[in-house]
């Protein structure tokens, strides 16, 4: 593997080295600061250098890019927190035919993927496959507890993803009308690394998407629609010399509907954007099949010194969720000079969205010779109005050799944001004696007694807190073609 990585990036390199004379050749940066609270947080980062040469019928690229996302979710008696560092080197190429192209992309994942492409002279048929199969490391998560000791202080998690990528998409031009259909297929297979902590999944995604586009004499309307299904089991793994234990096993089902339109009139362009999303967690009811174990993820001599520590709770979730989201604005650019153009451009976005999520928990504690068992109910609520505002410009230089500069900066500013808590009563824990552990349960919750818990207070919504910390992403890039 190690050697792999290092040919596939030795090629990519190689070929960014090569197209040092070429066309196009492109480099920006950007970033994304989503959350910055004290109990959550999200950013992600990266930059990216491309070039590309065309001569003829012949294509060739490549490109560099470096990703970094972190985030972090605290709760009750633990932290989780996950981080991905990518650096990804790529190179392909492309032929063109006269009704036909063949291509290949490889890049440092690895993943390799090869495309085919079917036209006819006139637009009115294209078809195009593409398949890839490699593996993708998605990063580390790390579960901290919030009473560390010098026993177990973090648990890191390392997950690594293999899969088989196949896309096939058709389109037709009939006048000024643009039809396109597309079938994608994501397949992900079990993995045993040899690790003391991994993440293995065994999923399937299906992705539909139909878009339609028409040209007018000074504008343009795109419309499309996607379907996303997707049904993903995750088992977390502890490692120990011939032994392997499960300390995670989250079975879930997601069903995605997404749609939007656009408009494009000379400098102004306006669009709206729906989405549906629901999802399902399931629990196994077998023992050893529970949805959270994390005793099982700790050396049997750590263990014994934490017999007392809620480390020994086990936890078996059910949950649905189901939430909705609209986005819906215009933006507007302008030009001006010549042999040193300025674009400047204004974009204001309008958004609404809600969803809740339904959580059935049971936890099992196991103290000496005491079984115990709690049923605890969940729904959590929250809903939000707002708009995004950014603000951007490009710098351009024509000539022989033709340079563009590109800087722009997005802030959320939300006018109305609720969330809320509503805790089932509990009738209390059931304690059995330790040979009943696969069998009774406690009282259930009674559902018809919830408190609702008023959590908006927890968003920081002073100006100078949300500038900058709350939704706000900035973008540079630079352009080079010759």
């Amino acid at each position: 593997m190690a050697n792999t990585r290092i040919t596939l990036l030795a090629l990519g390199l190689g070929a960014i080295q090569a197209l040092a004379a070429s066309n196009i050749g492109l480099a920006d940066c950007g970033g994304l600061f989503l959350l910055h609270q004290k109990d959550k947080h999200f950013a992600a980062k990266g930059c990216s250098i491309r070039d590309s040469f065309s001569k003829k019928n012949f294509d060739v690229y490549g490109s560099i890019q470096h990703i970094e996302i972190r985030s972090r979710y605290t709760e009750n008696n633990w932290h989780l927190k996950s981080s991905s560092k990518q650096t990804i080197a790529s190179a392909g190429f492309e032929v063109h035919f006269k009704n036909y192209s063949l291509g290949l992309d490889i890049n440092t994942l690895p993943m390799v993927m090869p495309k085919a492409t079917f036209h006819r002279e006139d637009s009115l048929f294209t078809a195009k496959a593409r398949f890839a199969f490699g593996s993708i490391d998605l990063g580390t998560i790390s579960w901290v507890p919030t009473k560390q000791t010098e026993l177990i202080s973090t648990i890191p998690v390392d997950w690594e993803s293999h899969f088989v990528y196949s896309d096939l998409s058709a389109g037709s031009k009939i006048g000024d009308h643009h039809f396109t259909l597309s079938l994608n297929y994501i397949r992900t297979s079990p993995h045993n690394p040899d690790k003391k902590y991994y993440l293995r999944d065994s999923a399937g995604v299906l992705v539909l998407n139909g878009e339609y586009g028409h040209a007018f004499s000074n504008s343009r309307l795109d419309a499309g629609y996607t379907y996303l299904d997707a049904d993903m089991t995750v088992y977390g793994i502890y490692h120990e010399e011939t032994s392997r234990k499960r300390f995670m096993y989250l079975p879930a089902e997601a069903n995605v509907h997404m749609g939007y339109a656009r408009w494009q009139w000379e400098k102004l362009w306006t669009h709206l954007e729906l989405m549906h999303i629901s999802g399902k967690i399931f629990s196994n009811q077998e023992r050893f099949y529970e949805t959270l174990a994390l005793n099982r993820a700790l050396p049997g001599s750590v263990l014994k010194g934490l017999s007392f520590s809620f480390l020994q709770r086990t936890f078996r979730a059910d949950a649905d969720l189901d939430a909705s989201a609209i986005v819906g604005g215009f933006s507007y650019y302008w030009k001006k000079g010549k042999r040193y153009v300025f674009k400047p451009s204004f974009e204001l976005d309008f958004f609404g969205a809600n969803g809740e999520v339904n959580i059935q928990k049971e936890i099992e504690t196991v103290i000496l010779t005491t079984h115990q068992v709690t049923n605890e109910k969940t729904l959590r609520k929250v809903s939000g109005i707002g708009s995004i505002l950014s603000l951007g410009f490009e710098l351009q230089k024509e000539g022989p050799i033709s340079l563009s500069l590109q800087y722009g900066i997005s802030q959320i500013i939300p006018f109305y944001i609720d969330y809320k808590d509503y805790l089932a009563d509990s009738d209390g824990d059931k304690s059995t004696p330790k040979q009943n552990q696969g069998g009774g349960k406690g009282s259930a919750a009674n559902p018809n007694k919830q408190v609702a818990k008023d959590k908006s207070g927890s968003l920081e919504r002073s100006a100078s807190a949300l500038l900058f910390r709350n939704g706000f992403a900035t973008h540079l890039g630079v352009s080079v073609k010759f």
